[in-house]
């Protein structure tokens, strides 16, 4: 069975007044003095009784595909999501090389770091957000048996933390420094850091002095925060972040919403848990079910209505946004907000032969093309108050250099996916004119070249007036949930591969980040190539059509040629069958 490391064998009772205390008889303590001493034990033991919330587990168990915790690690999250504490414990854990809060033979209790270590925690002000927030966060958690030393700065506020035990009582002597925002970026150069905590993004002038103490022993780093400013953040780890999407097995990101910290009320299942009512518990009681009783997901510690009257009082609705759901704020105008990596992709598979392919091409003369594969199911669902069928993109192209490279390419990635030819390949009209006349010359389109490369089936994009307003519209109802006989449950009508569709300048990063240009009703230019594809292809509605058996057409031509020729008569033979 699982335990609790153990805290070391001291005195649990010290400072305790036991007049009256008959030793070897628990009930000769007086009630003043058993609420004296549960003080003490819950102090001893805050840290490893820690219970995580949804949102702070997968920040402590994410693995990469080589099974390791990535080296960057960035939770998004709102307001009271729980994000400052985590990073808090996560400090405390290093210094020690253990959590406390897990099991001993849980997986993640040990960590890979040398100790004692120099760990580094950045917070935006040191009279404010350090001593208000940062310090009582960090004196709650260690025990007073970890014999801790600090030094200040001038203003009173922690400048080092030195722990002399570990929460087992065993020698320690990890340090932890502490620096705000305010101070010159070469405040935080000059030690060797085996670890890096920023609470609340920091600028990017901090973030690479601190950052270079890492080099040396390549530790660790990670973020706590509401994503209101330094949006460079966003660029620099969220979009490369390989659980979001991204290229970069060392970087994970995580997004939690204040709901996720919610003890009475489960957002996702829309379930309320009476028993962990505050009115119905006494002051400072944790809740008693930990669990929700139908998603079986950890609950949180904020009640419904302290949630509910906060969020009440955030009139910007993209202020609220960023400290509700945590998503930054910069993001606020995304074109294409129903979105949710949780339920828009599927885990990769092979898709059945009898699934109706599609592909889509977004042609581009001075830079990379995009070539979109999908496969239409036999699933029905309704768009636009017509049928159609749910639509799965499973992988992609960024194909470049002239048109005959670029089809071999298209004939490679078909054979690699089990089929030669799609129903159709849908080109954005504009490259596709029959002719297009440039300084009194005709040059041949890529509608017509594509064809010559053996690129068929190809049909044009809608393009008339309002059609990119009505194919958000579309691609907006494909993502909406769609009711699934097969499953008995709904999900969208529009899916995504999870690693097919990833990646740098992929299908999924140009979807999650496709935004309205501040101001007018128009969408920016970057990271609308892919997105193009989607919306031609939402607007042409595909309907399933069982795909027709390939011929091999070498093969076709041997046949009919064989069929038409003439057989020899031989007058020794005839009459006779010929075998």
């Amino acid at each position: 069975m699982a335990r609790k490391a153990a805290a070391p064998k001291t005195s649990l009772i010290d400072g305790v007044d036991l007049q009256g205390y008959v030793e070897g008889d628990p009930s000769s303590f007086k009630p003043d003095q058993l609420d004296k001493i549960r003080e003490k034990i819950s102090g001893y033991m805050k840290l490893g009784l820690l219970k995580m919330n949804r949102a702070q587990i997968p920040f402590i168990r994410i693995k990469n595909k080589r099974g390791r915790t990535p080296r960057t690690r960035v939770f998004e999250s709102g307001n009271q999501v729980g994000k400052t504490t985590i990073g808090v414990a996560e400090d405390i854990a290093h210094a020690m090389g253990f959590r406390p809060w897990l099991d001993d033979t849980d997986p993640d209790y040990k960590i890979n770091v040398r100790v004692p270590n120099n760990g580094i925690v950045g917070c935006e002000v040191a009279g404010q957000t350090l001593a208000q927030r940062i310090e009582p966060e960090f004196m709650a958690l260690i025990p007073e048996y970890c014999g801790v030393t600090v030094t200040r700065y001038s203003d009173g506020s922690l400048k080092s933390l030195h722990l002399a035990n570990d929460f087992n009582g065993k020698p320690c002597g990890s340090t932890i420094h502490f620096r705000s925002y305010v101070q010159p970026a070469e405040s935080y150069e000059g030690t060797v850091l085996d670890w890096i905590h920023f609470d609340e993004p920091p600028p990017s002038d901090i973030l690479t002095a601190a950052t270079r103490g890492l080099m040396s022993t390549n530790g660790p780093l990670w973020l706590t925060m509401t994503p209101l400013k330094e949006p460079y953040i966003y660029d620099l780890f969220s979009m490369h972040a390989f659980n979001q999407g991204g290229d970069d097995q060392e970087i994970a990101v995580f997004r939690g919403s204040t709901w996720d910290n919610c003890q009475d009320w489960c957002r996702a299942c829309d379930v309320t848990v009476p028993e962990n009512d505050p009115d119905k518990l006494a002051a400072g009681q944790v809740r008693p079910v930990d669990l929700c009783p139908k998603c079986r997901e950890v609950m949180g510690f904020l009640p419904r209505a302290g949630i509910e009257n906060y969020l009440k009082k955030i009139t910007d609705p993209d202020e609220r946004e960023a400290r509700e759901e945590g998503k930054w704020k910069h993001l606020s105008g995304l074109v294409y907000k129903e979105l949710d990596r949780d339920k828009h992709l599927y885990n990769d598979f092979t898709i059945p032969a009898d699934w109706m392919r599609i592909e889509v091409l977004d042609p581009h003369d001075a830079r990379p093309c995009c070539w979109l594969f999908g496969a239409v199911s036999p699933e029905e669902i309704i768009i636009n108050g017509k049928p159609a069928n749910r639509i799965y993109w499973y992988t992609y192209l960024r194909p470049s250099g002239n048109i005959d490279a670029i089809a071999r390419q298209v004939k490679i990635k078909r054979a690699e996916h089990n089929y030669k030819e799609p129903a159709m390949v849908i080109i954005d009209v504009k490259f596709a004119a029959a002719e297009k006349p440039l300084h009194g010359e005709h040059f041949p389109s890529w509608e017509e070249e594509l064809e010559k490369a053996g690129i068929k089936h190809i049909v044009h994009s809608c393009s008339a007036p309002g059609d990119v307003t009505l194919g958000h519209k579309r691609v907006k109802e494909y993502l909406a949930p769609h009711y699934s006989a097969v499953r008995g449950t709904e999900f969208p009508g529009m899916m995504f591969a999870k690693q097919g569709t990833s990646g740098e300048n992929g299908p999924m990063q140009h979807m999650s980040n496709y935004s309205w240009k501040e101001g007018t009703d128009k969408p920016e230019e970057k990271y609308k190539d892919f997105c193009d594809c989607i919306r031609y292809a939402a607007l042409e509605q595909p309907t399933y059509d069982r795909p027709k058996p390939e011929i091999d057409e070498e093969f076709a031509r041997m046949l009919i040629a064989r069929n038409s020729m003439k057989q020899e008569e031989n007058p020794l033979y005839h009459g006779l069958s010929i075998r």
